[in-house]
């Protein structure tokens, strides 16, 4: 069974309830954002937002350590314009501070993404120019819909290393295990490994031996639903 990451639902008080085109928890899809604010938290994003949220709001937020639902998901956000607004679910990525946390935060966030496609089975399909594709950047939606300017989540992923088509992977990855049910490889195995490569790093004194054993355990943790550390 897939591992959820714990998602603490704290909605915002008096949201508009606003359906998707479709109608209610409609969705066809998903947007990508990154908030560029540094030192930020879920918990300070949604703080923001209650004063704010007239003019922007999202449904959730995922910083390392939280994911903070803040808006119901079934109903419409502000995320992105008047043309994505009520097509898609809009997923905020914090911002880290170093290497660690940006991979919890990105492999959270790429979840819940996951999440979302495969509750309404919707794939996972890139955006097109027709407006087409159920996994959007912020970027995309000013590229093909308009309605906004912003470039989100680009930039950001590049300062680690990552590209979009990283999150498209990762996010394919996380729904097909979901779709799937099941890992292929148990977490009790994975550990075992893990205790192999941990006392292996733990041997040399190679900080290049030391990194490509740390991505092993990663590897592993992630074949079986594990949170990477």
């Amino acid at each position: 069974m897939t591992p959820t990451p714990n998602v603490t639902v704290n909605w915002i008080p008096n949201l508009p309830r606003i359906p998707y085109r479709r109608g209610v928890g409609q969705w066809e899809g998903v947007v990508m954002h990154q908030t560029a604010n540094t030192n930020d938290t879920a918990t300070s994003e949604r703080a923001y937002e209650v004063a704010h949220w007239q003019d922007a709001f999202v449904h959730e937020f995922i910083d390392p350590g939280e994911i903070v639902q803040v808006a119901n998901p079934n109903y419409i956000a502000y995320g992105a314009g008047a043309k994505a607004n009520p097509r898609f679910i809009h997923l905020e990525l914090c911002s880290a501070q170093t290497k660690a946390e940006f991979e919890r935060s990105y492999d959270a966030w790429c979840y819940r993404a996951a999440y979302y496609l495969s509750a309404r089975q919707l794939g996972v399909t890139v955006a097109k120019a027709d407006g087409s594709g159920t996994l959007w950047a912020h970027a995309d939606v000013t590229r093909y819909l308009g309605g906004t300017t912003h470039t989100d989540p680009i930039a950001y992923l590049a300062k680690w290393g990552k590209t979009w088509s990283d999150v498209v992977a990762r996010v394919q990855q996380r729904y097909d295990v979901l779709i799937g049910g099941e890992y292929m490889l148990k977490a009790d195995d994975a550990n075992k490994v893990i205790a192999f490569l941990s006392a292996a790093y733990e041997a040399t004194n190679s900080k290049e031996a030391q990194d490509e054993f740390h991505r092993l355990a990663d590897e592993l943790r992630k074949a079986s639903g594990q949170p990477t550390a």
